[in-house]
């Protein structure tokens, strides 16, 4: 009996020890299998519509299972962060991950499924957006998706160049966060995206534990095109009879907003031309580029303006002989509006009901319409001034000073002392202070003494330089040629 005993005692140590070698040879087998099937798997989700040329390359080395297959190297793809579309892992693109042969043939199948889940990490992001709130900065942002003030330092060590983006972001932008959870529940930033128009897209990237950033740009096709337009009643509504933009109009009255008082000037049958560029990205129109050309007809009298940008991409209008279209002083500080009080040294006050000279031109808009520096200068003052309500003064070079009052609020930024550019808002119009409605009271001051703004001699700007001379005329003479011909097509059609 005890033979008998110690006989099936040896049988089944014999079976389970080729149990347990099948089940590593099963194991083995199952890998091998398994292997090509993931492969596939992650190589036909990566679409070719989700790559773009943004796309980098990682090199991940795994070893292979025989030291004698007959396969020298293997390649997948599998999607990390979409450049397009962050709503999930399901529309997640991902960079191109290539597998490599190695002579490490020791290692097991285990192992090649520890470094693919570690080459796919990033395919695996979670996607949070946030709105940028007004007052908002990262330091308030990053908590909102569960990241600490770590974080937040960590990217703010990018170059302040490179990081231009995040420091002044704007209310209603969308900041688009990918995130990982760590083995201990704590959050990682792995990547970060910003649209800043429909062109350029912000991106930080954790790339070996260390941020970095990139502003890519997609390929834009501009294409020129011609329009006309007639003067029925404002320039706005031509505009849009035109079927020209806001953004289109009012650079148009900006560049011709020294010569012509879109206020005062306008009459019925006033025409234009223009030749702008408009932006497309994949064959969509996305925006309306540059005034390349214009012509406006104004009481009979043409104006001509040629756009052309110089060696340090400054882009300025100039007439067909080189002189600037640009003045020192804008003629009105709100474009698109009507006078309704003018220069009158004995105006009757509307409100006083006494005699009190107006030394000003009021613009009557609606209310919270932008108001716009007429020329380059220098906060003075800006604050409440006894009947101007709430007013700014700029001083230009000493010699020339601006009045704007009766405004609602001013523009975020402007304070005494700053300096400001010809254009540039600088508040919204209002009926603070002594006021029947909402306008803005506009004074134009000489050397202290007031002056008419409607009629008062504005010091030109500097001329085209004589170097760029040869290079102008070859830009501006096809843009003529084609301003000629809209001119005489507009007049066949009026006849």
């Amino acid at each position: 009996m005890k033979r008998n005993r110690l006989t099936r005692q040896s049988n089944y140590i014999k079976n389970l020890s080729d149990t347990n070698a099948w089940n590593i040879k099963y194991r083995y087998i199952s890998c091998l299998i398994l292997l090509p099937i993931i492969i596939f798997f992650l190589a036909y989700s990566s679409s070719p519509k989700l790559q773009d040329d943004t796309l980098q390359t990682q090199v991940v080395e795994l070893p292979v299972l025989l030291e004698n297959s007959s396969h020298k190297s293997i390649s997948f793809h599998a999607p990390l962060t979409s450049e397009s579309d962050f709503r999930g892992p399901s529309s997640i693109t991902l960079n191109s991950i290539f597998v490599k042969k190695t002579n490490d043939a020791k290692d097991n199948g285990q192992d090649i499924f520890t470094g693919l889940l570690k080459a796919s990490r990033h395919s695996f992001l979670s996607w949070d957006e946030v709105e940028v709130r007004p007052g908002d900065n990262l330091s308030l942002i990053f908590p909102r998706v569960g990241l600490s003030a770590k974080d937040v330092y960590l990217v703010t060590r990018l170059d302040k160049k490179a990081l231009g983006p995040l420091l002044h972001l704007k209310p209603g932008q969308i900041l688009h966060f990918g995130t990982l959870i760590k083995k201990d529940g704590s959050i990682s930033l792995e990547a970060l995206k910003v649209v800043l128009n429909p062109i350029e897209t912000f991106h930080v990237r954790k790339v070996e534990q260390v941020y970095q950033a990139e502003t890519i740009k997609l390929a834009v096709d501009l294409r020129q095109k011609q329009i006309t337009g007639k003067i029925d009643s404002s320039l706005f509504e031509a505009g849009l009879t035109a079927g020209l933009t806001d953004k289109v109009v009012m650079e148009m009255a900006h560049i011709f907003g020294w010569d012509i008082d879109f206020a005062l000037d306008l009459r019925k049958g006033d025409h234009f031309k223009l030749i702008i560029n408009e932006v497309f990205v994949n064959g969509t129109k996305i925006d309306d580029g540059n005034i390349l050309a214009a012509d406006f007809t104004n009481r009979g009298k043409t104006f001509r303006a040629i756009r052309f940008v110089d060696s340090k991409n400054r882009g300025r209008y100039y007439s067909p002989e080189g002189d600037s279209m640009r003045k020192t002083f804008n003629r009105t500080p709100v474009p698109l509006s009507r006078i309704s009080s003018r220069f009158n040294p004995n105006r009757k006050h509307p409100i006083l009901k006494t005699n009190r000279p107006h030394r000003g031109v009021d613009y009557a808009a609606r209310r919270g319409t932008p108001i716009l520096a007429t020329g380059d200068g220098k906060v003075q003052f800006i604050g409440t001034k006894g009947g101007y309500g709430k007013t700014v003064i700029l001083s230009h070079g000493g010699k020339y000073t601006t009045l704007y009052a009766h405004m609602s609020r001013y523009k975020k930024g402007v304070n005494s002392g700053k300096r400001v550019k010809q254009g540039q808002i600088i508040g919204y119009i209002g009926s603070t202070g002594l006021a029947t409605g909402p306008h803005l009271h506009y004074e134009f001051r000489v050397n202290g003494t007031h002056r008419n703004p409607l009629t008062v001699k504005l010091p030109k700007a500097e001329p085209l330089p004589k170097r760029y001379h040869v290079e102008f005329k070859a830009q501006a003479t096809p843009l003529i040629t084609q301003l000629d011909i809209l001119v005489d097509t507009t007049l066949a059609q009026g006849e």
